[in-house]
């Protein structure tokens, strides 16, 4: 075992409340931290992470830690390195965790390593063509509601074999459910996946691999997880089969954050987590660092009204005389001149000061704006279209996405008339129910109807697409 610059010693000198203090040291067998917020939860996994090292009970690669959003996997693995010098490998989101792991055993579940894969957009494409193949309506039944429907059922862990009476409701559903195995079934042939399949086959993997599972099991000696109250059934059972063999596992969330439901977050994983890992230590961060005290009892007071919850009270020594206050409107143009007039109010008495306004859906920012722009408040915008859903940006992937993957059907389909080649609709269709009717790729389709100087496409349309399969395997090399 190397070596870290970080000591046990060290780590004892950097300031913690008992609480936060008692997780970090807790390293060996399950540890639940109930985290309220602002109490410093990131301090103590990175803290505990570092422990595990410096006590040489793992190797920086030994060490699993799961997040979900890349924003805090990268802030973890800076704040890691700051303190202890080192680089944990196996730390990043539930999804590139797991797509790391599925390249390394992509055979098992019929896949190349170099899938690729698929954004909402494309998901939904992917869809309207196998409804397409299965010659479903997509004007009587909505890509999206069976785009819906394969997520929620992905992410509870239900493959299309594992469908059963219980799993539809309605008639929505039962086309769902042909929809799902004939989309997964593409999929394969594309050598692509989305999602929600990057966990879905690990369990696939270890299900059909027992000596993968092995494998993991001896890799992974301690596994540490953030927000654990927001994990659906599929992230569970993953979680559930990689720590069976050490139990060392670590889990951190707050029951009481938990508002992803919509998602297939199930809060239940939390509470159940004493049955999972029997005898496990329990702690509570209560100690709030960020607010003030009206704002954690005016919190407190609403969520102890839930049932199904850890019994916890924030608490802090932050204090102010700033009281919570709240205002009702008829009108959302009411609301927004009121929210406006506020902000230059106190923006005129102190010009550093920095405000921000949070709104359910986006489409609310336009009233505001409006408002804003009456009371002469500057203002910003944020979240708009990111980098890679413009379009040019999503053009220029599928090229490189088809340069990689002849079989990648939707990029194929994005950048075939991307610039305009005079291969047109008609052309197209053709081609793809040859390919269909063939059971291959729109690429290796093409290839054949060229190779064969077929009559089943215009002159004109046969030399662009040669032209166009010309351009593209150039780009291979």
């Amino acid at each position: 075992m190397i070596n870290h610059p970080l000591s046990v010693e060290d780590l004892l000198k950097v300031k913690h409340n008992q609480e936060q203090r008692d997780a970090i040291n807790h390293v060996d067998g399950p540890l639940l931290v109930l985290a309220g917020a602002g109490t410093g939860k990131t301090l103590v996994l990175v803290n505990r992470i570092a422990n595990i090292m410096a006590q040489n009970k793992a190797a920086p690669w030994q060490i699993l830690a799961v997040t979900f959003t890349n924003k805090a996997a990268n802030e973890m693995s800076e704040r890691i390195h700051s303190l202890a010098n080192q680089r944990i490998s196996w730390l990043g989101t539930f999804h590139s965790i797991a797509a790391k792991i599925l390249r390394s055993h992509a055979d098992i579940v019929r896949l190349d390593s170099n899938f690729t894969i698929l954004d909402v957009d494309d998901q939904l494409k992917m869809i309207k063509l196998t409804m397409e193949e299965l010659n479903f309506d997509i004007k009587a039944i909505s890509p999206k509601i069976i785009y819906s429907s394969i997520q929620q059922w992905k992410e509870k862990a239900i493959t299309p074999d594992k469908l059963s009476d219980k799993d539809l409701f309605s008639n929505m559903d039962e086309h769902a459910s042909k929809i799902y195995k004939a989309y997964q079934e593409r999929m394969i042939s594309n050598n692509v996946v989305d999602f929600g399949d990057l966990l879905l086959k690990n369990l696939d993997i270890f299900r059909e691999a027992p000596e993968i599972v092995d494998k993991y099991h001896d890799h992974f000696k301690y596994i540490l997880v953030d927000e654990y109250q927001d994990t659906n059934v599929v992230q569970y059972l993953w979680l559930r089969i990689l720590a069976q063999r050490h139990h060392n596992i670590c889990c951190v969330g707050d029951d009481d954050q938990s508002i992803y439901g919509w998602r297939g977050a199930e809060v239940g994983n939390i509470l159940r987590f004493e049955k999972d890992f029997p005898n496990p230590k329990i702690v509570k961060l209560e100690q709030n660092y960020r607010s003030t005290n009206h704002i954690l009892k005016a919190a407190t007071h609403l969520i102890s009204h839930n049932q199904n919850r850890y019994q916890k009270t924030l608490w802090t020594d932050t204090n102010s005389d700033d009281k919570i206050r709240i205002k009702s409107f008829w009108r959302d143009r009411e609301e927004s001149d009121f929210i406006a007039s506020e902000i230059k109010h106190l923006t005129d008495l102190s010009k550093k000061i920095k405000l921000a306004i949070l709104v359910r859906a986006s489409f609310q920012t336009r009233v505001l704006e409006d408002s804003c722009v009456s009371h002469a408040v500057p203002y910003k915008i944020i979240g708009s279209l990111k980098f890679y859903e413009r379009q040019e940006i999503k053009d220029i992937v599928a090229y490189i996405k088809l340069s990689l993957n002849f079989n990648d059907d939707l990029a194929f389909d994005r950048i075939i008339n991307k610039p305009v080649r005079g291969i047109g609709k008609n052309s197209l269709q053709k081609l793809k129910r040859f390919a269909m009717d063939q059971g291959i790729s729109f690429m290796s389709a093409a290839e054949q109807i060229i190779a064969s100087s077929s009559d089943l496409l215009p002159k004109k349309a046969l030399n662009s697409l040669e032209h166009f399969l010309t351009m593209v395997k150039k780009m291979e090399y």
